[in-house]
């Protein structure tokens, strides 16, 4: 401890928490494979741009671009391997940290 510099606990306790971020560039083609396996778990769609947030993370698909947030590089390389595996019947997605993005909607009470 008397090798640290006298800070380096304040920099470890105000340490900011960055999220990693993957991109990754898509053809046309790999545009239309990738959206038609993410539709597959429910995204939120705003035109040509999906939206799917998982328990780790969340991954963007735009037009020519794909995109993977987490909180940290391997949990973002995770989420990007494991993306194939939608695939696959919906009951096997938590085996590999996968689901279905739910959405809420907020109801009224008049």
């Amino acid at each position: 401890m008397d090798d640290e510099p006298p800070n380096s606990w304040l920099s470890r306790l105000f340490k900011q928490n960055k999220t990693a971020l993957l991109e990754q560039k898509l053809s046309d083609e790999a545009y239309e494979d990738y959206r038609r396996l993410l539709m597959k778990a429910r995204p939120e769609v705003n035109g040509p741009k999906l939206t799917l947030r998982l328990s780790d993370g969340i991954v963007e698909l735009d037009r020519g671009v794909l995109r993977v947030k987490a909180k940290n590089r391997k949990t973002a390389e995770k989420i990007l391997r494991n993306l194939h595996h939608y695939e696959q019947p919906p009951s096997i997605w938590p085996a590999y940290g996968l689901s279905y993005s739910i959405k809420r909607s907020r109801r009224t009470i008049l």
